[in-house]
């Protein structure tokens, strides 16, 4: 039961794919709303309760996946994991500026026994848009992603992940929201560059 004048938390999420080309040219890939997963909840459930990490940072989303396996049809808020993310070396391809983490994250409710590789959220790529909305602006730079072997192999999903909600050592991030997308195929031609806001 809520007390009177309390809110319930809806948050909603739109997600851009831009393409950024080295002269500054860039061009609107992809646009469409995302879907918030059962991980915020779960995430948010641990620090209202104070039973998960005693660390703000571990509550901050500071983690990002992207795929190769997304499928439109099939995806929702149960979603708890990519479908086929990429692996260290598939993300550091020649000249990658990347910030890779490698964690076993929380995957339909317990830690993954699979290491996974996390690319970083740059703090300077986190934007306060209003009072009630966060833009995270996601890079996979010229020289990141490239060429995905076998060649019919596209980027076409990606995650947004909170840090460590339940204060593991080392950290188990936890998937808050998801989108698969038209497939793009990454070169060095240019950056991919995701903006992900987060409406509250």
């Amino acid at each position: 039961m809520m007390n009177k004048g309390s809110k319930v938390l809806s948050p909603t999420g739109y997600l851009e794919v831009w393409k950024v080309y080295p002269d500054g040219e860039r061009e609107l890939y992809w646009e469409d709303n995302n879907v918030i997963t059962s991980g915020l909840g779960v995430g948010l459930a641990h620090l209202f309760s104070g039973s998960g990490s005693n660390n703000i940072v571990d509550y901050q989303i500071l983690n990002f996946q992207v795929g190769t396996s997304g499928n439109e049809s099939n995806f929702g808020a149960s979603t708890f994991e990519l479908s086929g993310p990429l692996t260290l070396a598939e993300y550091q391809t020649v000249g990658s500026e990347l910030l890779i983490e490698d964690f076993n994250p929380i995957a339909n409710g317990v830690v993954d026994g699979t290491t996974r590789s996390f690319p970083r959220i740059l703090y300077t790529n986190i934007h306060k848009v209003n009072p009630t909305c966060v833009r995270f602006t996601l890079v996979i730079d010229r020289y990141s992603a490239n060429d995905i072997s076998p060649t019919t192999l596209e980027l076409n999903e990606i995650g947004l992940f909170m840090r460590n909600p339940r204060g593991l050592t080392p950290p188990s991030p936890i998937l808050v929201a998801y989108r698969p997308h038209t497939g793009i195929r990454k070169t060095s031609a240019f950056s991919l560059v995701y903006r992900w806001s987060i409406q509250w």
